[in-house]
């Protein structure tokens, strides 16, 4: 029964990203999810209360899958550190554009937020701000001396930068970038961050 109930749970949520990510939070309807899923809204609302919660579970197996790649396991060597980050960044672009549902998910997830849902926005944030918080302790245990920031930035600012650079190669993965041209772009940005270097416009 355990099993059966899983299995629902799961069905419901892989449904639910699928219409989220084409249709947004507003545009996607419960009674859309509840035929295509051959159940009851009874049977729905057992497993999760309301739209929101639904897509509060959707969003959380995304930044999951995030943290699952983005977030090493073990402490790394130092040496390893470089490679390490850019791997990882590689990974994610990888995973991304094999999966177009996600890609679609994550450009309505901004959407849905600069529309101004306070729900929604929140709820973004809070999940954002944990992963972020995450980040900055593993990128302080690969790179000690961040702990103290870099340049003006605090380290918070620099792992939104680096999120911020990330989330517009991965929108535009697909259309403007290959894989290829968005692997070679996060490793620019990685090592002229951590490790700087010359000036190519003097």
């Amino acid at each position: 029964m355990k099993d059966n109930a899983q299995d629902t749970r799961t069905h419901i949520l892989d449904i639910a990203r699928k219409h989220f990510a084409e249709k947004g939070f507003y545009g996607t309807s419960i009674d859309v999810i509840v035929r295509e899923a051959g159940l009851s809204k009874g049977a729905l609302y057992w497993h999760f209360p309301g739209k929101l919660d639904l897509y509060r579970e959707v969003l959380k197996q995304e930044v999951e899958r995030i943290r699952g790649i983005m977030l090493p396991s073990e402490a790394e060597e130092p040496e390893e550190r470089d490679g390490l980050f850019i791997r990882r960044g590689e990974q994610l672009i990888d995973a991304m554009m094999n999966d177009k549902i996600w890609r679609m998910f994550s450009v309505h997830m901004a959407l849905e937020s600069i529309r101004g849902n306070k729900e929604i926005l929140e709820l973004n944030k809070s999940i954002s701000a944990s992963l972020v918080e995450e980040l900055e302790s593993t990128l302080i245990r690969m790179y000690p001396k961040l702990k103290n920031g870099a340049g003006e930035l605090t380290v918070k600012e620099l792992i939104r930068l680096f999120e911020s650079f990330l989330s517009g190669v991965l929108v535009n993965l697909g259309t403007i970038y290959s894989a290829e041209e968005a692997k070679r772009s996060w490793k620019f940005i990685v090592l002229r961050i951590l490790k700087g270097g010359a000036s190519y416009a003097p």
